[in-house]
């Protein structure tokens, strides 16, 4: 059975909530029986145990429960969740331990089972350039086997997805939909959470700006859009500090905790067999939990070339530098481009005329791809959901634009990593 569940902001306003001490235990010891249940490795069982006992630590368990639902013995697939990254907050010895069970996995088919197994080494990879800030994968490295291995799970997942384009299903994968009841996007929590997060601004005198869906609404409506689920928010990579923003987070005694912060890891083959892993000093993005459980995501834009871009370890979302003015959104006042126009064509194209559906990862004029190892993994997972949605158009679509920015390359019928 196929499930696939419209996401809740208002559930995920609850999870997002912090949780005193005694309740991430009782979460701990559910994680760890749960996933035992799902037949998750012990080390996996274990990992997650400890991960649900930190803060904010639970929404990626539930997400990991989510997946094994999905992946192991239990007859449903879920797909509502199907781009998460399995290693995200795993430990080392929990991603070799899953790794090792997908490869006896028998009910997944041939792209989950390798592109999760890609996503497992690059998420060991990537732990360690967290450590270091760079990586020089020698043949003498002992991570390089790792690289070598999600290389090689890459480029298996893209032969079966290349496969499965050129003979596509006429009949998409038959799912049952369950939509949730309802908006659950509260505009006064909203206008709270700006006033709240102009204060903590206001005390760190970085100066901020709204963008991308929340500045089209200050724009278009002078509010918020109707569906809405989050704020999006800006400084200056030379203004932004992490640990005087994590001071200032300590500081606003429960009205803000910091959920995430994401580092944009790249990887670069050099001209011998060499690989090189490395980061930027500074994160591109952190999310921000309010107390109301909204969540703020502050990009951390970037100034190369005459180009100021943001986004995340995945896309990343090019503008020409602006200066700021003043608008309105709803009871609040807020700095957005002062060029409205201009920075809304670059970002939606005719964004005066509302769509019921746009997708963020590819129909922005101004998307670009970050050559990382996760923005293959998510973007090609996203491929091969189209394509079992009955979508094959999409789907190729995706492919290509991955072609067009280097990130893959085609040998006839076949796509592989281009790395």
């Amino acid at each position: 059975m196929n499930i696939e569940v419209e996401k809740s902001y208002g559930l995920l306003r609850f999870i997002n909530r912090p949780r005193p001490w005694p309740v991430r235990i009782l979460y701990g010891l559910m994680s760890w029986c749960g996933l035992l249940l799902l037949g998750a490795p012990l080390k996996v069982a274990k990992d997650s145990c400890c991960l649900a006992m930190k803060p904010n630590g639970i929404k990626i368990v539930i997400r990991r429960i989510i997946w094994f639902v999905h992946a192991g013995w239990f007859p449903i697939s879920i797909r509502s969740d199907y781009f998460f990254d399995i290693s995200e907050k795993m430990s080392d010895g929990a991603c070799r331990a899953l790794i090792a069970w997908l490869k006896n996995n028998k009910r997944i088919d041939d792209f989950d089972r390798h592109v999760w197994q890609a996503d497992l080494y690059g998420g060991i990879i990537e732990r360690e350039c967290d450590r270091t800030g760079e990586l020089m994968l020698t043949d003498q490295h002992p991570l390089k086997v790792e690289d070598e291995l999600f290389c090689r799970n890459m480029n298996v997942a893209l032969s079966v997805l290349s496969q499965k384009l050129s003979a596509p299903s006429q009949t998409p994968v038959a799912t049952k939909k369950f939509q949730k009841s309802g908006e659950s996007f509260d505009k006064r929590d909203a206008y709270q959470a700006i006033a709240d997060f102009r204060k903590m601004m206001s005390d760190l005198a970085w100066p901020w700006y709204v963008v991308s869906g929340t500045f089209l609404g200050a724009v278009r409506e002078q509010d918020f859009l109707g569906h809405d689920y989050d704020i999006d928010v800006g400084v200056d990579y030379p203004d932004f500090d992490l640990e005087r923003l994590q001071d200032s987070v300590k500081a606003s005694e429960g009205v803000w905790f910091i959920k995430s912060v994401s580092y944009c890891t790249f990887r670069e083959p050099l001209d011998d067999s060499d690989v090189r892993y490395y980061q930027m000093e500074k994160p591109i993005l952190v999310k921000l939990v309010h107390k109301t459980g909204l969540v703020a995501d502050l990009f951390v834009h970037v100034e190369e070339n005459g180009v100021l871009w943001h986004g995340s370890p995945i896309h990343r979302w090019d503008n020409d530098s602006f200066e700021l003015a003043e608008y309105r959104l709803g009871h609040e006042t807020v700095y957005g481009a002062v060029d409205a126009d201009h920075y809304l064509t670059e970002n939606y194209g005719d964004w005066r005329t509302p769509v019921l559906e746009f997708d963020c990862s590819i129909d922005p004029p101004n998307i670009r791809y970050s050559r990382t190892v996760r923005a293959v993994t998510y973007l090609a997972k996203v491929a091969y959901r189209f394509l079992l949605d009955g979508d094959a158009d999409r789907a190729q679509r995706y492919l290509t634009s991955l072609e067009a920015a280097g990130v893959l390359a085609r040998d006839g019928q076949t796509w592989r990593f281009n790395g």
